[in-house]
């Protein structure tokens, strides 16, 4: 596919057109409800590596650009490379590009039966918490956390990084968003699910049932008309839930639950992460092994 970059000026000085200068090289192509993403080349400058993103939507467009904008620095964000709007004659489009970032969660998730030893769970709900954080304190809400949107990638130390990406619903913490539209969903929170506006908890209620996903532990079964008062089931005791070795899940939630009336603490919430078992470190490297050129977490 050939695509028209108009050089944004916060690139190129000159504000020139280029022709043809991302290329779609299919390795990826995603389609999702805000748009479509392609691995590209730049044929200017030699970049491999890159997602396009494009889409007709200017609000979605307008905060995902917000969002990478202000965290294109931080560690557990995707390289803000370029943005442009194709001309109205050629589409329209409005197109972002970051760098490469990895694979879906759940898509590395399936080559083990979506079951990830419970030392790797931890681990993931440690890098995705602080994550999140970075997030909030740079004074953004994601609210859309799920499998697809959280990546996973090995750089070259070895190292298995993770990133959120997907932007598109991601508003300003502050004042707290009032729901434009129906948020329910399996990885939302209770709260959203009873259309209450939306804060930092609802992030990290998502992260927690993402890590659920993982178990494999699915309380809220298939059904979107169903997804709110199975919720509100588990919302009066999480523990049952959880044998002994998961019981920290549960203890997230419940503090994260908590910490809705009395204020985030960053304290409050890790502790439980690094003292549920002192002599595991939630910040060690995940594990995984390569079989067949595929990532495969342990």
């Amino acid at each position: 596919m050939d695509l028209m970059n108009i050089v944004n000026e916060d690139h190129q000085q000159n504000g020139l057109c280029f022709y043809n200068r991302y290329l779609e090289t299919g390795e990826f192509r995603g389609r999702g409800a805000q748009g479509n993403a392609f691995s590209v080349k730049d044929t200017i400058l030699g970049e491999n590596g890159l997602i396009l993103k494009m889409t007709t939507f200017s609000e979605s467009y307008e905060r995902e650009l917000l969002v990478l904008r202000a965290m294109t620095a931080h560690q557990g964000f995707p390289y803000l490379y370029d943005f442009f709007t194709v001309p109205e004659w050629l589409g329209g489009e409005q197109c972002i590009v970051t760098t490469y970032e990895g694979e879906g969660i759940g898509t590395i998730a399936a080559r083990s039966e979506r079951r990830f030893s419970y030392s790797n769970l931890m681990r993931i709900a440690f890098k995705l918490f602080w994550t999140l954080e970075t997030l909030h304190m740079e004074g953004f809400c994601h609210r859309d956390i799920h499998w697809e949107n959280v990546l996973l990638q090995r750089a070259p130390d070895g190292i298995l990084r993770l990133k959120i990406i997907d932007f598109g619903l991601s508003l300003p913490l502050e004042p707290s968003p009032t729901p434009e539209q129906n948020l329910t969903s399996w990885h939302a929170s209770l709260q959203v699910c009873q259309n209450q506006a939306y804060t930092r908890f609802d992030d990290l209620t998502s992260a927690i049932f993402l890590v659920m996903r993982f178990v494999p532990l699915n309380p809220f079964g298939a059904e979107r008309r169903e997804y709110q008062a199975l919720k509100e089931e588990f919302d009066q005791d999480p523990f049952e839930h959880f044998n002994d070795e998961l019981e920290w899940i549960a203890g997230l939630y419940s503090e994260v639950s908590l910490q809705r009336s009395t204020g985030y603490s960053h304290t409050d919430l890790f502790d439980i992460l690094y003292k549920f078992n002192p002599g595991f470190d939630p910040t060690s490297p995940i594990t995984y092994r390569i079989v067949h050129n595929q990532l495969i977490v342990d």
